[in-house]
Formats: structure tokens, C-alpha cells, sequence
């Protein structure tokens, strides 16, 4: 048995679904454009017609096309599936390194997390420090509207989706420092996507304070973000922006392994006005 699978019970199994999946392990690099006929002849049925719904059901969901001769063809929507699961494998290795690097240099706890139903999922978690908030951490999700992770998400969400998302979002307040005013979160958020990280101090729990940066895949759009988080105290003084700057840096770090470049900069002496910076 393959590493990852195990066998379903008989009684569970959907026989016409199962005569879907097998029309789609027909088609291979050898034979990757095939008419009903050539479909049947495969999987040893005598008769094309009990097919035709199969097909037809495949082709209207984009996992099957079909070209001027009749001969089928697998459709671009694996692609787009095989992107999501590939991003998130993908993903996972390129930020391990860099977070694991800053855990233990640091002594500070970093998160690797997506937009995931405009909540915050966590991929990924290495402890640098000793943490009580968040134990087992891979797969949990959390509000996105008093997190750092969250706020970098939503930040570069498209317009109307944020609008959306702040039109229905209930704030509830998880401390005494949480946003709760859609208003001053929508301002919040003009700011991290200006500066490029944001900061939950003491929003999602009292006491710590979290930075975090966008990941951005090769065509420069944000599909996740990285933070590290520390008791607030220790990032008093100078702290704050010393790590700011890390976590920046590892957001740029995972981005570039994703094929991601950086824009050259084109700076002044006062500032730079590259907002990707």
C-alpha cells in the first residue's frame, strides 16, 4: 500500500465517481487525447453509451476537454489543482530553513501561515521560545483581523473581497488592545500594505507581541505570510525594530525561493518609494 493511503471500506466506495476516476488514469503522456471509444476499449467495457454521462459531467467541470475530432483530453482544472497542492509543498520547504534559523537565533517562536477562509491557517510553527499560546499549532486557525499574520493577509486582499470581508467580519474583542472598529481596522490595514509588515501588540493575547511579513510566489502576489512573535517586554527599546527588520528579511528570503525577484530599488535619500520595500 502507497505510503499516505488507506484502504476504504467496500461499502463506502461510490461506484460511479469510481468509474470517473478510473476514465481519468486512462489518459497517460502515450495517450493523452482519446475519443469515448478508445475510453471503453481501456477500461474493457462493451458498451461506449454508459460512458457518455461520465464524460460529459468531467467535461462541464474542466477536468475533461474535448477537441473538433471528439477525442478528450484532461483539462486545465488539474492544473489549477496541482498548483494548490504543489504552492503549499513548496511553501513549506522553502520557509523552513529561514524560520527555524531565526527561532534559535533569536530565541523567538515563527509561524508560517495562509488566508484560508479569511481565517488565519497555521502551516507551520518553530519554537524558539517557550509558548503557552499556541501548542500544536499546524492546521489551527485563528482570527486574521488581530493577528500580524492576518493583517498581511488581508492587506493584500483585492479591494471589493476586503470590503467584503469588513462589511460581514465580526471584531470581537480577544483583548483589551483588539480592533474592533471596521473603520480603524481599514486604516490599519493601508498602513501594513504601505510599510510592508504588520504588528499585533497585544491584540490576539496579552503580553505578546508578534511581527509579520508577506511571502510572495513569482508573479509577486502574497499567497502567505511569516512571523515571529516574543513576550512584549522584549521588544522594548530598540527591539521592536530589529525585529521588524528580521522578519522582513525572511519574507524576502522564502519569497526569492519561490521564484519570487525583487524590485530594484529606486530610492531617494529621505526614503525609498518602492512600496514593495
Amino acid at each position: 500500500m502507497e505510503e499516505g493511503r488507506t484502504k476504504t471500506s467496500g461499502r463506502y466506495v461510490n461506484k460511479s465517481l469510481g468509474r470517473a476516476l478510473a476514465v481519468l488514469d486512462v489518459f497517460q503522456s502515450s495517450a493523452d487525447r482519446l475519443t469515448a471509444t478508445q475510453i471503453a476499449r481501456h477500461l474493457g467495457l462493451r458498451y461506449v453509451g454508459t460512458l457518455y454521462p461520465i464524460l460529459a459531467t468531467l467535461e462541464n467541470g474542466g477536468y475533461l476537454v474535448r477537441d473538433n475530432h471528439k477525442r478528450y483530453a484532461l483539462g486545465l482544472k488539474f492544473l489549477e489543482r496541482a498548483n494548490l497542492v504543489l504552492q503549499r509543498l513548496d511553501l513549506r520547504d522553502a520557509a523552513q530553513e529561514t524560520l527555524r534559523e531565526i527561532a534559535q537565533r533569536h530565541s523567538v517562536n515563527t509561524h508560517l501561515a495562509v488566508l484560508y477562509e479569511h481565517t488565519v491557517m497555521y502551516l507551520q510553527r518553530e519554537e524558539g521560545y517557550p509558548s503557552v499560546i499556541i501548542k500544536e499549532v499546524v492546521g489551527q486557525r485563528v482570527p486574521a483581523y488581530c493577528t500580524a499574520l492576518g493583517k498581511v493577509l488581508l492587506a493584500a486582499l483585492d479591494e471589493q473581497v476586503l470590503n467584503d470581508y469588513l462589511s460581514s467580519a465580526v471584531l470581537t474583542p480577544l483583548t483589551p488592545y483588539t480592533i474592533t472598529d471596521a473603520a480603524r481596522l481599514t486604516e490599519e490595514l493601508k498602513r501594513v500594505r504601505e510599510q510592508g509588515y504588520a504588528v499585533d501588540n497585544e491584540e490576539f493575547h496579552e503580553g505578546s507581541l508578534c511581527v509579520a511579513a508577506p511571502v510572495r510566489d513569482y508573479q509577486g502576489k502574497v499567497i502567505a505570510a511569516v512571523s515571529l512573535s516574543v513576550p512584549k517586554p522584549l521588544a522594548a527599546g530598540g527591539g521592536l525594530a530589529q525585529l521588524i527588520e528580521t522578519i522582513q528579511e525572511a519574507g524576502t528570503t522564502i519569497s526569492s525561493r519561490l521564484g519570487y525577484s525583487v524590485p530594484e530599488c529606486d530610492c531617494t535619500a529621505d526614503r525609498c518609494v518602492d512600496d514593495k520595500h
